[in-house]
């Protein structure tokens, strides 16, 4: 994957509602964007059909932990932090390796996973890795550390209440064989 698809797949989850059903009956919220508010916010919600319910911030945590394991990103800043990337002098290597390229348009994962590999020699040669440093902690750097996303566009994309009425309306005639 680069950049450009990356943004793709961001624009694509980046829309403010959506259809959803077996032909697209239903407009929901985007869920993504939804779930976070919904911890945050109090507002009054009217969906489609029905009289306008209060909504309010929930208690529910989210479970990390899958398998009893700890998330990833965890696990990429244990990481980084027995590297030595955390020190005054592993913040100057990790800057000094990934200013080297700007992250746009046909920049690959590729790109990303020679990066890491030679922030990591880098690290090493300056004596910055940890004795609580281990083997499986490369893996996390090399597959799971993402791809610098400071050029994406996360902003939400408005979705016109009258274009996923069209739509909708389009799916149940395609349906139904007109």
């Amino acid at each position: 994957m680069h950049v450009r698809q990356l943004q793709e797949y961001l624009d694509d989850q980046r829309r403010s509602h959506y259809l959803e059903g077996s032909i697209g009956e239903y407009i929901l919220p985007n869920s993504t964007l939804a779930g976070r508010e919904s911890l945050l916010y109090a507002d009054i919600i009217t969906y489609e059909e029905g009289d306008p319910i209060w909504s309010e911030p929930s208690n529910h945590e989210p479970v990390f932990g899958f398998a009893g394991g700890n998330p990833r990103p965890w696990e990429v800043c244990c990481a980084l932090r027995d590297f030595g990337a955390f020190t005054r002098a592993g913040l100057d290597v990790v800057s000094d390796v990934w200013s080297r390229l700007d992250f746009k348009d046909e920049v690959s994962a590729t790109e990303a996973d020679r990066l890491s590999h030679e922030m990591a020699l880098a690290l090493q040669t300056t004596g910055l890795i940890t004795e609580q440093a281990n083997e499986d902690q490369l893996g996390y750097l090399y597959r799971s550390w993402q791809l610098p996303m400071y050029r994406m566009d996360f902003k939400r994309i408005e979705v016109p209440l009258d274009e996923l009425k069209d739509q909708r309306d389009a799916n149940f005639w395609s349906e139904v064989g007109y």
